[in-house]
């Protein structure tokens, strides 16, 4: 159909010219119809060798998207991932790191943030492929892994009595109005037995769902705060002193995953791009922190 003759059909196949004209003819009684007029010059084709022609084609243009589509999802360019954060990460560290990793592909990522509980929940019982949550919770249908770790800061208004200092102990905040997450948050659990194990008094005077809303009303003045290095992220100095904290308070992020499935391929491979730039952003801020010292 394409060269229009039996010869150079047999050469483009590596084939003797006999070879092709003997399976033409056994194709052509199967199909039951003739598909070639035989001429002198070459051969041209019947209608009945066009329609059969056109149907060929598309096989072979289906058999064409599905390699292209196998190579796309081998190489993590084609597919959609539901994706959960807590907040704090969703909006001030993710974007440029999802940035990265979804430039030059052909993925889609649905990206929705909740706290801590909500988020494994809807990683456990809602079909969402991955979290990221700063929290580990005793839940069915989840599995966690540490993605990374870092030090609790010490956040403070500007010009507060503390802002000059190196560190910030606990026993600094003793009856400091003080902002804190939510109770049921696990993010604020070592927080608050560090201050309990001390016995040191505080003065809570607003709880958050949100950490990079009590950074907010930390730089608005309301009081002090111990969050995650990351929800710190977008203020500027002269809106927010962040102190390292002399207690080493771990704040882990987890990587929460469904236990009733397998993570596909391309949600693999956005984990580990993920995990490898949180390495590096933690690195900065902690170097950052150092330097102002």
């Amino acid at each position: 159909m394409e060269f229009g003759s039996f010869t150079r059909a047999a050469e483009k196949l590596n084939l003797t010219q006999p070879a092709v004209s003997k399976l033409i003819m056994i194709l052509e009684d199967k199909c039951g119809f003739q598909l070639f007029h035989r001429q002198k010059n070459g051969v041209v084709p019947t209608a009945e060798g066009e329609m059969l022609f056109a149907e060929v084609e598309r096989v072979f243009m289906g058999i064409e998207s599905i390699s292209a589509r196998a190579k796309a999802i081998r190489s993590f360019d084609y597919g959609e991932i539901d994706l959960v954060t807590f907040p704090s990460l969703g909006t001030r560290v993710l974007p440029p790191i999802l940035a990265s990793f979804l430039t030059g592909k052909h993925m889609k990522v649905n990206l929705s943030s909740r706290n801590s509980w909500l988020l494994v929940d809807r990683v456990a019982s809602q079909g969402v492929d991955v979290g990221f949550g700063m929290a580990k919770i005793d839940r069915p249908g989840v599995q966690f892994s540490l993605m990374c770790s870092m030090s609790a800061v010490c956040i403070l208004p500007v010009g507060h009595r503390l802002a000059g200092k190196k560190s910030v102990s606990i026993r600094d905040l003793e009856n400091e109005k003080l902002i804190t997450l939510a109770d049921e948050d696990g993010a604020q659990v070592d927080i608050d037995r560090a201050f309990t194990e001390n016995g040191i008094a505080r003065e809570v005077v607003l709880k958050a769902q949100l950490s990079e809303a009590i950074c907010s009303f930390v730089a608005s003045g309301l009081g002090c705060a111990i969050v995650d290095p990351i929800s710190t992220v977008g203020f500027r100095k002269d809106e927010l002193v962040v102190k390292p904290l002399a207690e080493n308070i771990r704040q882990d992020i987890w990587i929460v995953t469904p236990s009733f499935r397998e993570v596909s391929l391309s949600a693999k491979a956005l984990i580990g791009h993920v995990q490898k730039e949180l390495h590096s952003t933690i690195a900065t801020l902690e170097q950052s922190l150092k330097a102002d010292q």
